[in-house]
């Protein structure tokens, strides 16, 4: 009898080659969680926003406000329909997982500063992420806001939408590596409609539009793959989120 290798001796290519255990959730439904996102984020959030500013017009702080919601919303809605069996919940692989919460974190600060520098250098263009564009145009309370999306709402919803869900959906379809090209995509694209899209003159289309949440959402697709965590991915996320409010401060904030 064979023994089975163990995970956390494996290499990350290994990991990345080994074919993924179907989640007890259907293709069709992890499509509409990234629906649900998709909505949330243009229509839902951006809508509770408006209400609570007594403002339609889509101001640059309105917009932040209306994202935070929105993903607030999301992180909501996917724990709350996985809640419903154990089986499911367990499949969020919202285990600790075998890298410790720091070096998670540490993580997540160095993919946000290899992506950032990059695409920085590579379109001229020293600029906070479009997520929080005009921010520091509020001041404390935009900073807030910032920080509330980047480091507390984005993690939570982004992780479980694409790399808690999608991705174990994607890689036992169409394969494991597939899944991991297909569930990044689709992450750039979700960024590139939501959050590109009205700034779009003041940012690089191809660098800030494209290259920058392709080769983000991979490193974390990365990531999940080789911890089978769907927390590392969270707590990496958050260290990418402060990478991105302390640059921004730096470049804006004074």
């Amino acid at each position: 009898m064979t023994q089975e290798p163990d995970r956390r001796e494996m290499s990350l290519m290994q990991k990345l080659s080994l074919p993924e255990e179907a989640p007890p959730w259907s293709l069709v439904t992890a499509a509409v969680t990234a629906l649900v996102i998709l909505i949330n984020l243009i229509w839902v959030g951006p809508a509770m926003s408006s209400l609570l500013l007594g403002s339609a017009e889509p101001t640059p702080f309105l917009l932040m406000l209306g994202w935070t919601l929105g993903m607030a919303l999301t992180a909501v809605y996917a724990l709350v329909n996985r809640r419903g069996s154990s089986e499911s919940w367990r499949a969020l692989r919202l285990r600790p997982g075998f890298l410790p919460p720091q070096i998670a974190l540490l993580v997540g600060v160095a993919i946000a500063l290899g992506v950032n520098l990059a695409v920085s250098l590579a379109s001229g263009q020293f600029l906070p992420i479009p997520e929080i564009y005009g921010f520091q145009a509020r001041g404390l309370v935009g900073v807030i806001v910032a920080a509330l999306l980047l480091v507390i709402a984005q993690p939570l919803a982004e992780s479980l939408v694409f790399q808690a869900v999608l991705l174990p959906s994607l890689r036992s379809t169409v394969g494991p590596w597939g899944g991991v090209f297909i569930t990044s995509a689709l992450f750039a694209l979700l960024h590139y409609a939501v959050f590109f899209s009205p700034y779009q003159v003041a940012y690089s289309t191809f660098w800030h539009g494209l290259a920058y949440p392709l080769l983000t959402g991979f490193a974390f697709c990365l990531l999940k793959v080789y911890t089978d965590s769907s927390r590392a991915v969270i707590i990496g996320r958050v260290g990418a989120g402060l990478v991105s409010l302390m640059t921004a401060l730096a470049l804006f904030g004074g």
